[in-house]
């Protein structure tokens, strides 16, 4: 299932200085007893513009807070409801603190607007992080029961009055202190000490223990917890293990500002960690990709930069990694939606991946994420936040901001508290990004994990594949099939002296190879390599005729294959579905003659019943416009405008056109093909396919062959001449006809019917060809019941026929199952048949058909006495046995048993001899 094209929320507005200016997203909560809780709202902060509040369940813009054209953000905003508070950051024209406070007043409807602001005058540090720390209110006078916590680049953290009127405190812990030298301040993260239980300190009592300080008692407000990460300064590529995380615990209460307050007091030092080393990633890249990002519940740190994501797990004595998912492409953004999930952005591809099992299961092309918006800006996507409630991943594109819907990806239809079972192995299978196509490398890298799957079992057989796919590679992107059949000639030859290609069974392996070789998907032009694209096409890059007929003989080249083949080529790009009919239209494309696809479809392999109906629709529309072309060409002929048919079959139809025996082989064939699928789904696919009028050309051909097979007319009559020779090649049986008549008649349905009959308006219309249209359409009916009521009468003459001959059919069926034994019992029948006087034998032919007719003997003559010279049934209705059976059946148990000699003897004894006939005379 692919991913759905995102939702426009909202359109953004520009940065003031495009090219400097940043747009930065922060979370918006609401205050409930001292808990934060997520609300389904983003504070979006435009430098030299405004603060701005969206709604994402609505969506609408709640409110916005205009700020100079000079300012400048310096950090994430962050928000708090219902008295709806905003903090930010700016660091131009100065480095200030904001506030914006809006409320609804008493009997007024409009709200009432105010912003505060405090200047940071002890540090020229940028503020990289505002958060809010929330407490329970003393009395009833505190109407804003939380204080602001900034963080500085340089590590100095500060805390101020939900006001900004009042400075608590402002320090620079001792262990920051250790490394603001050599490191800077690159993410903070700051959770209530209630989830940090849950997950973070999940295992670590002591540490809970520890964030309460020298007050663990009962009803005191339960701390904060401020998680550092810290960076090493000015480097282009940063080693993990030079991260530090710094946990630190900040008390609910803690507004004394006096210089004998101890530092534990403010800022509680917990824990700090080194990020441990991934396997295969030693260093990344320092750029603006790299990001940060803590989720509370599993307790998981996440690292998003431009080639993957890394998720750690701080719950653990030992900090460890527990999932990662690198690949050598280029990320624009990273975000993760699940415990097992993230969903990345590249510059061709939005997917979502699973870490654990290092597999896709949604994607969709960058170009309809473009077409989704309906914005031409051609900018990153990048992820800001994810609700996990609603199933929605909120990004930005440009000034756009746009939602992904994710709940198909867990199987939730809305909100649910109920958790999601995603990161299946069941989900994962063929899904996977380490690309399937590397198992037909049998570089020494990978020649032992591959050889199994190939089926090679000495070193020697995979250099053999080696070279082999090393000189196919060359054939292919040179476009020469002589070379490519003759390296498949040489390495799958059965003898070396004929060097035949071998018709048991192939490796599949092997033919899926070739297969991903010979034909290509139609955009494969695009330069990344993890891309998708919506309308995928197929396409024959080349046609190498001997592999190709080999192929086709051992039923391998069908469109599951050529589908499978594609997609492990392609990996880990997805492939989207490719259209009905691809298949078919590729073989079309690749030759205009119609060779390829009329021996594809004589071939063993099943093809489905959408692709046999889009090449039904092929052919008979090409059919009809042969039929159109060349009626006007007799007409022209006798008109004498031309020459030569030639030139008007070239001037309408071009040069290269194929014949009229290929299009109806190639239309037989596909009739033949579809009979073999099941009814209904015949109906289904001719009825979305081909239209009213296709339907009608079906039924006229079909009729067509149901009369030049004999299968309408009378015995004694001669049958219809057919009008040409190739509409009847190869031959339909009477099965075939009449189950795709009775299909065609169902998938045209009653309706269909019904409107061909002359409406009242068109009997009155002067018009020749509606007329001539509609006595058509009146005439087939008519026909069609004619020929009805004709196979009826067939079957009934049938029937009385059976009825008739019914003992000679049965006494039939018994000599022909009969052993040896029993053929000398027909050749002795035979020899009595010819011993009877010749002028009682006449030999006639009827229709195409040798007749031998018996006369009946005069009396006096020899063979009156009523045997009819031999040809009277015996009474029993059993062939003439020579012997007894050597073997018998038993009847208890069904065991066969030889016969004794005794036995044998017996039985010839007991048989009695030929019935003779007497006839009285009175």
């Amino acid at each position: 299932m692919d991913l759905q094209s995102p939702s426009v929320l909202a359109q953004l507005p520009r940065p003031l200085h495009a090219a400097t200016g940043k747009t930065r997203i922060g979370d918006v909560n609401s205050l409930a007893d001292a808990k934060k809780r997520k609300r389904y709202e983003l504070a979006v902060a435009v430098d030299g513009e405004a603060v701005n509040i969206y709604n994402i369940q609505t969506p609408k813009l709640v409110t916005s807070y205009a700020v100079p054209p000079q300012s400048t953000f310096s950090c994430r905003p962050c928000s708090s409801a219902v008295k709806r508070q905003t903090y930010t950051a700016v660091t131009k024209p100065e480095h200030q603190i904001k506030c914006f406070v809006e409320e609804v007043g008493n009997g007024s409807s409009a709200p009432m607007i105010s912003s505060s602001s405090t200047t940071i005058t002890d540090s020229k540090s940028p503020t990289t992080f505002v958060g809010i720390v929330p407490f329970s209110a003393e009395d009833e006078t505190e109407t804003d029961p939380f204080d602001i916590l900034a963080v500085h680049t340089d590590g100095r953290v500060r805390r101020l009055s939900s006001d900004l009127k009042t400075q608590h405190w402002s320090i620079q812990h001792s262990e920051i202190a250790k490394v603001c030298a050599t490191h800077t301040v690159h993410s903070c993260f700051l959770i209530d000490l209630e989830d940090a239980k849950k997950g973070l300190f999940k295992r670590r009592q002591d540490l809970t223990a520890l964030a309460f300080g020298d007050s663990p008692s009962a009803g005191v407000d339960e701390p904060s917890i401020l998680i550092i990460v810290s960076h090493p300064k000015e480097a282009d590529t940063i080693a993990l293990q030079d991260v530090n995380i710094q946990i630190f615990s900040v008390p609910a209460n803690s507004k004394s500002g006096s210089r004998g307050v101890e530092e534990s007091q403010r800022l509680k030092h917990l824990q700090t960690i080194q990020v441990p080393t991934p396997a295969g990633l030693d260093k990344v890249n320092s750029n603006s990709l790299l990001q940060w990002n803590f989720h509370s519940g599993t307790a998981g740190l996440q690292l998003s930069f431009e080639n993957g994501f890394v998720n750690i797990d701080l719950s653990q004595y030992s900090p460890s990694v527990s999932s990662q998912f690198v690949l050598g492409e280029q990320f624009t953004s990273i975000m993760r939606v699940s415990p097992q999930c993230v969903i990345a952005a590249s510059e061709s591809l939005v997917a979502v991946y699973d870490t654990q099992y290092q597999s896709v299961q949604r994607s969709i092309a960058a170009k309809d994420v473009v077409s989704g918006t309906g914005s031409n800006a051609d900018g990153p996507t990048v992820f800001i936040s994810y609700f996990a409630k609603l199933g929605i991943a909120i990004a930005m594109k440009a000034n756009t901001l746009v939602a992904f819907d994710l709940t198909s990806l867990h199987g939730q239809s809305g909100p649910s508290l109920k958790r999601s079972r995603d990161g299946l192995l069941i989900d994962a299978i063929g899904r996977g990004i380490g690309s399937s196509a590397s198992q037909w490398d049998m570089s020494k890298k990978h020649r032992t994990d591959n050889m199994a799957s190939m089926h090679l079992k000495t070193p020697e057989q995979a250099e053999k594949w080696s070279q082999f796919t090393k000189t196919v590679h060359e054939a292919t992107k040179l476009l020469k099939p002589d070379l490519f059949d003759k390296a498949v000639l040489s390495y799958f030859g059965t003898s070396e002296g004929t060097k035949e290609l071998p018709q048991e069974q192939v490796s599949p392996e092997s033919t899926l190879f070739l297969l991903s070789k010979i034909f290509a998907v139609q955009d494969s032009a695009i330069t990344d390599k993890v891309s998708a694209s919506s309308s995928s096409q197929l396409r024959v890059v080349l046609w190498p005729a001997a592999t190709c007929d080999w192929l086709i003989q051992i039923g391998h080249l069908s469109l599951d294959n050529v589908e499978i083949a594609l997609r492990r080529a392609c990996k880990p790009r997805i492939l989207q579905s490719f259209p009905t009919g691809s298949f078919v239209q590729a073989l079309i494309d690749s030759d205009s003659s119609l060779k390829q696809v009329n021996h594809v479809l004589g071939g063993p392999a099943l093809v489905s019943s959408d692709e046999l109906a889009y090449a039904l629709k092929f052919f008979l529309n090409q059919a009809r416009l042969h039929s159109g072309v060349l009626e006007e060409t007799a007409r022209a002929i006798t008109n004498g405008d031309i020459a030569t048919p030639t030139q008007e079959l070239t001037r309408h139809l071009g040069s290269e056109v194929a014949s009229l025996k290929d299009i109806f082989t190639g239309l037989n064939r596909s009739l033949q093909k579809i009979h073999s699928q099941p009814l209904a789904s015949v109906v289904k696919s001719l009825r979305s396919i081909l239209s009213r009028t296709e339907l009608i050309s079906m039924v006229h051909h079909l009729r067509l062959s149901l009369a030049t097979g004999g299968y309408t007319s009378r015995f004694t009559e001669n049958p219809p001449t057919p009008i040409t020779l190739v509409q009847i090649t190869p031959s339909l049986s009477l099965n075939t006809i009449v189950d795709l008549i009775t299909a065609s008649v169902d998938a045209v349905g009653p309706s269909g019917w019904i409107s061909a009959l002359p409406a009242v308006n068109d009997l009155d219309d002067d018009s020749d060809s509606a007329m001539a249209s509609a006595s058509r359409e009146m005439e087939l009916i008519a026909d069609m019941k004619s020929e009805v009521s004709a196979a009826l009468a067939g079957v009934e003459e049938a029937t009385y026929l059976k009825g008739i001959l019914r003992e000679y059919l049965r006494f039939a069926d018994q000599v022909a199952d009969a052993s040896a034994t029993s053929t000398d019992a027909v050749a002795k029948i035979d020899d009595s048949a010819t011993r009877a006087p010749s002028h009682l034998i006449r030999y006639e032919k009827l229709n195409g058909a040798d007749l031998m007719v018996f006369t009946r003997p005069e009396e006096g003559e020899e063979g009156f006495d009523g045997d009819a010279s031999g040809k009277i049934l015996p009474l029993s209705l059993k062939p003439p046995s020579s012997d007894v059976s050597r073997t018998k059946v038993l009847n208890s148990t069904g065991e066969i048993k030889a016969r004794t000699s005794r036995e044998v003897g017996y039985l010839r004894r007991k048989a009695a001899g030929k019935y003779s006939f007497e006839r009285l005379v009175i």
